[in-house]
């Protein structure tokens, strides 16, 4: 319990906002916490900013269903920002959306996720993910591993052949069962060999299909998920309403170099921007020939990287690379974008962080730049709402309590599933599932060298045995 008390110590000293919200509703259930989200009220702001969703959102949704999230959206602008764009998988992000879901009256769940990060990221966007016996994650990917470091915005459709692939590591899983293999190549016949997902333009927009239709058979009766990629909408509102608009706030930040200077001033170092090491970017990443993500760093009056870029003001080279996708927005752009068109974002444990502290040196910024009115509706904008606590638990058949991925939910087969984790939402306090994460947001925010050993050695498991939590977990999902 010293060393417990140490993890919790360490992660809060990093984390203060993810601190505060644990001091703050700690003991409140998850399913409480949720419906006390607080949101901003909808603007003319956020009106355009849900158009230039509408016409992305069509590329992949039908348009009564597009016309429905975006009602509930203009009366109440909640999305999460808190999952990486690719085909829904992961254990973190069936985690983030069960919380969202649990919000009360909303029909559907949309995700402005992170398109940014490369097919090897940590939570494998071109993969489905399976957990072994032992607990190992088996991967089966609908990618070749010699693109593994292209960026998700940019890669290509996958097509039938990479689909008899992606089936042929399924037939030669050892670990599966026969009835297992058949039920999941089943279920690929049915969401990636529908000739319909070949026909999207690129891979983001199939994982984006593909992603809702996991959800749903998952979860039936759970609201509808959408996945829409964060920086290609930022990326729209840049092209088609802030260029055009010379007296446009965000306008004078991204392209003048009065503007320039004020980024630096006040964003320089911080989480989620830039620094003048090889750290984030200045203001856009870069895309390479060979689909690479590039990092940018300014240079006087120009973003420039190692010979390969060079943009410059005030000529239009920026303005055509932003609008050919040769560019992309950072995370910072992306939240100041956000942060002007009032939207509330659901974050993770270093989101709310990011984004509180990118908030406040917005309004710096803009009372310095003798925006107040603006400052005052940017300060009104919540950052606060924290969805990544655990809630997606599994029990095995030896009684083990697991973090599950979309194929497991899907093995598992249980019609009640979505019911039990609404169950095990009420039961749940905000404190123990920030608990059971802080192994894991440890390894986040510490790098290698700085770890302590001690640390290390505690699990999950150890913090579920230790409380009442994995009592509650069994109680619910135990068979």
């Amino acid at each position: 319990m010293n060393n417990f008390a140490a993890l919790k110590s360490e992660v809060f000293a990093k984390q203060k906002v993810l601190a505060k919200i644990y001091a703050q509703a700690g003991t409140r259930s998850l399913f409480d916490y949720v419906r006390g989200w607080a949101v901003s009220s909808p603007s003319e702001n956020t009106r355009v900013f849900f158009n230039q969703a509408q016409k992305l959102l069509l590329r992949v949704y039908p348009a009564e269903l597009v016309d429905d999230v975006l009602r509930q959206n203009g009366q109440s602008p909640l999305v999460s920002t808190i999952d990486h764009h690719g085909i829904l998988n992961h254990p973190f992000f069936i985690n983030s959306n069960l919380i969202y879901s649990q919000r009360a009256t909303i029909k559907y769940l949309l995700c402005l996720s992170t398109a940014g990060v490369s097919l090897n990221n940590s939570s494998w966007p071109g993969c489905l993910l399976f957990s072994r016996p032992d607990g190992r994650m088996e991967r089966f990917s609908f990618f070749r591993d010699k693109i593994k470091t292209q960026t998700v915005l940019a890669v290509k459709g996958f097509n039938s052949e990479d689909v008899a692939l992606f089936e042929s590591h399924i037939k030669a899983a050892g670990f599966l069962s026969k009835d297992n293999k058949q039920r999941l190549l089943g279920l690929t016949q049915e969401i990636f060999s529908d000739p319909g997902l070949f026909e999207f333009s690129d891979f983001s927009e199939q994982a984006a299909h593909a992603s809702s239709a996991l959800w749903q058979k998952v979860f039936p009766s759970a609201p509808k998920l959408l996945y829409l990629p964060l920086e290609e909408l930022v990326n729209e509102l840049i092209v088609n309403e802030i260029l055009p608009r010379n007296g446009h706030i965000l306008h004078k930040l991204f392209f003048t170099t009065a503007g320039w200077d004020s980024i630096e001033k006040y964003f320089h170092g911080s989480l989620g921007a830039f620094t003048d090491s090889h750290k984030g970017s200045f203001l856009f990443w870069g895309i390479s020939a060979n689909l690479k993500r590039v990092h940018l760093h300014r240079f006087g009056s120009k973003i420039v990287d190692h010979g390969l870029y060079e943009f410059g003001l005030p000529d239009n080279s920026l303005i055509e690379a932003l609008s050919k996708n040769v560019l992309y927005p950072t995370s910072l752009v992306c939240f100041l974008v956000l942060l002007y068109y009032g939207i509330t974002c659901l974050g993770g444990f270093n989101q709310v962080n990011w984004l509180t502290d990118i908030k406040e040196k917005f309004i710096d910024l803009l009372a310095e730049w003798g925006e107040r009115e603006l400052a005052a509706r940017v300060l009104a904008v919540p950052t606060e709402n924290f969805a990544e606590g655990s809630l997606a638990f599994g029990v095995n058949q030896q009684g083990q309590i697991y973090k599950p991925s979309v194929l497991d939910l899907f093995l598992k087969n249980d019609p009640e599933i979505y019911e039990k984790y609404r169950q095990l939402a009420s039961l749940v306090t905000v404190g123990e599932s920030i608990d059971a994460q802080l192994p894991e947001i440890y390894r986040v925010i510490t790098p290698a060298k700085d770890r302590d050993s001690n640390l290390l050695g505690i699990t999950e498991n150890d913090i579920l045995n230790s409380s009442s939590l994995a009592d509650k977990i069994k109680s619910v999902l135990g068979d």
